[in-house]
């Protein structure tokens, strides 16, 4: 079978060759002006896919190490506070271990307890350490401040999340479904010195009216629904509850260094004001209580440290895995995307040479027809 050509098929298909090296003249221009293969999902599917979920992970992993070095900068200024502490704490423990040998005048004892007031208030001061706008012992209440003293009463009051409310914690993610706890609770490190609520012996609380009777709340363990009635049997309390005032007990909780503290302070002021040796001793009792309440004390932070050590490590870890993914993905992107610049420039001159010898030909071959083989 004879194929027929004609001069409009001829030139078509030099048309047809001049656009392809046009095209891909432009194409090899358009890599090097920005610098990546492909700027169109259809030039390559597969590759673009690839790209995609590639700068997907490259995002997770920068969030992830963004997470790990704000998580161990909170974490060191933890850990700086509370070696403080452990400092401020085996202070006060040697110096009740001196106080309670009996061999203090007044004067010396009035000086220890200024001293030792003075650990209480720079304590609290440490409790209240704010990070990135954070109070760092408060628990899930980061914007409340952790401890307050409270100058009449001279409880030292803990207003975060307690340890024991498992809502307290907050956590940071550091790889895909890894999170990691950074932060305690001050109650827990530094414990309180309190006087709590009173209670009846079926744990409802009490309440005195204006005048002073003693007034009992029942919750409704269905309902919810508080009543009150007054302790005596006299009858119901029918005014408004937020006029009741709390009643709380006589003796104070005492817990951590801030409850040793307090306590010693109270025993130096108990041995100063005492005006027989009888009372001098319940003093020097009260005092040695103390010590193994700074023994315990400065187990309880010496604990909370080696546990955020441990965190600490595995961040450190975590930082060297996530730097390492990022510099293999990186790689990976860089191979599926960006232009090896010295071979693009080589085929882009290749493809210049092309299309200007494409326009060469079709421009020569144009001015002829079949009347010059005649």
């Amino acid at each position: 079978m004879t194929t027929r050509i004609s001069t409009a098929t001829r030139y078509a298909q030099l048309v047809n060759d001049m656009k392809t090296n046009m095209n891909n003249f432009h194409k090899l221009k358009s890599q090097l002006s920005s610098g990546k293969k492909y700027t169109s999902i259809t030039e390559n599917p597969i590759a673009a896919v690839n790209i995609v979920n590639t700068t997907r992970q490259l995002g997770q992993i920068e969030t992830f190490e963004q997470n790990v070095s704000l998580a161990s900068t909170e974490l060191n200024a933890l850990d700086d506070i509370m070696t403080l502490a452990t400092g401020y704490l085996s202070t006060a423990w040697d110096k009740a271990t001196q106080a309670n040998n009996q061999t203090y005048g007044k004067n010396s004892l009035k000086a220890l307890k200024t001293e030792i007031d003075e650990i209480t208030k720079t304590m609290v001061d440490l409790a209240n350490t704010e990070y990135n706008d954070n109070y760092l012992f408060s628990g899930a209440n980061s914007k409340t401040v952790a401890f307050t003293i409270d100058e009449e009463t001279g409880e030292v009051i803990y207003n975060g999340t307690p340890h024991d409310n498992p809502d307290y914690i907050r956590q940071t993610e550091v790889a895909d479904g890894v999170f990691e706890t950074i932060n305690t609770t001050g109650d827990k490190v530094f414990g309180m010195y309190t006087y709590e609520q009173e209670t009846t012996e079926e744990g409802k609380r009490v309440f005195a009216d204006v005048d002073g009777k003693r007034v009992i709340e029942t919750v409704d363990s269905e309902s919810g629904e508080k009543t009150y009635a007054y302790e005596d049997g006299s009858g119901d309390y029918t005014g408004d509850p937020a006029d009741l005032n709390v009643v709380k007990n006589d003796e104070p909780t005492a817990t951590g260094v801030m409850g040793a503290l307090k306590l010693l302070s109270k025993s130096l002021q108990m041995v100063i004001d005492a005006e027989d040796d009888a009372s001098a001793q319940d003093g020097y009792k009260l005092m040695n209580s103390t010590l193994d309440m700074f023994s315990d004390s400065l187990n309880t932070i010496t604990t909370e440290q080696t546990k955020f050590g441990g965190v600490a490590n595995r961040l450190e870890m975590s930082e060297s895995t996530l730097s390492t993914n990022n510099g293999n993905l990186t790689a990976y992107l860089q191979g599926l995307n960006e232009v090896d610049y010295a071979q693009a420039v080589t085929q882009w001159m290749q493809s210049q040479y092309a299309y200007q010898a494409s326009m060469q030909v079709s421009a020569a071959s144009m001015n002829m027809s079949l009347l010059n083989y005649l």
